[in-house]
């Protein structure tokens, strides 16, 4: 039989790969040689359908299609469960966002920020989502210990350049504000929380986070945009949202915890127009909370 284009080029590709192909029994060509599983050669790469067996039909090119898929699942699975972690998408997109060369955010601290802390005696600051740091070597500054957390790592190399180049002390803190005990509890004076995006999840772990990392006595300052706007209807047809505001934790829901919560007093919670000077400009109007919670 003589062997179409086709399948010369299907086995030129499988040689580029490394593959390990077998001859097929009708003649039509090479095959992709492959374990019951559907593992191939090339540690995990799989193949599936008629690039492992020619002569399959579509409906048994696509159950072996769905039998591999479920094998690729089982191994992504058994890597997580071994490295006792499950890679972040949220980590992900933001390290993407933080690798470039150019910068993302005006490097200017948040005005509400300095507007609520700057009668507060300095002490220990946990800075949550710190981004490139406007916030966190602001603080430095003016005599707070500043911890800057940000799931991150590439946000975090660039507070601590900045920080060295300012000759501040600032510890950086690689963490995602969902992961378990993620910042510890009671240890600081000053939790500030500045346009942060905490996905919501069932157990609320976000939230308790971030409650528990404030101390007796000490400040929760969250600031987060209006998304009131975004809650309007639209005409689906011309417009498409890509953000869900209930998907994250927001301003509203911690209030509403907090007001509930024995321990806590609320200080202020408002709606006011953003402060001047930030790096993005399409949000109007911020919602401030500002909590203290109670010696005990």
């Amino acid at each position: 039989m003589v062997v179409g284009p086709r399948f010369r080029a299907r086995a030129e590709v499988f040689a580029a790969a490394g593959l390990a192909t077998v001859p097929h029994f009708t003649g039509v060509g090479d095959a992709v040689e492959v374990d019951p599983m559907g593992q191939t050669s090339v540690p995990g790469l799989y193949a599936a359908g008629n690039v492992t067996d020619p002569s399959m039909q579509v409906l048994n090119a696509a159950a072996h299609g769905t039998r591999v898929g479920a094998m690729i699942a089982f191994s992504l699975a058994d890597e997580d469960v071994r490295a006792a972690a499950r890679p972040s998408g949220d980590q992900t997109d933001w390290d993407h966002r933080y690798g470039g060369d150019t910068t993302v955010w005006s490097g200017n601290p948040n005005g509400t920020l300095v507007h609520e802390v700057g009668n507060l005696a300095p002490g220990r600051v946990l800075d949550v989502g710190a981004g490139e740091g406007g916030d966190a070597v602001w603080l430095a500054e003016r005599g707070w210990k500043v911890t800057a957390t940000d799931i991150s790592a590439h946000a975090l190399d660039r507070v601590a350049a900045e920080a060295g180049r300012r000759g501040l002390d600032v510890e950086c803190l690689h963490r995602d504000a969902n992961a378990p005990d993620a910042f510890g509890a009671g240890g600081y004076d000053l939790v500030s929380m500045q346009y942060g995006a905490v996905h919501r999840t069932p157990d609320r772990r976000g939230l308790r986070n971030l409650l528990a990392a404030v101390a007796p006595g000490g400040t929760l300052l969250v600031v987060g945009h209006d998304l009131t706007p975004m809650r309007e209807p639209i005409d689906v047809a011309e417009q498409t949202r890509m953000f869900d505001p209930d998907a994250y934790l927001g301003v509203e829901e911690i209030a509403a915890s907090l007001a509930d919560a024995p321990g806590w007093k609320i200080e202020l919670h408002e709606t006011r127009p953003r402060p001047p000077g930030a790096a993005s400009t399409h949000h109007i109007d911020d919602v401030v909370l500002r909590a203290r919670r109670l010696p005990s």
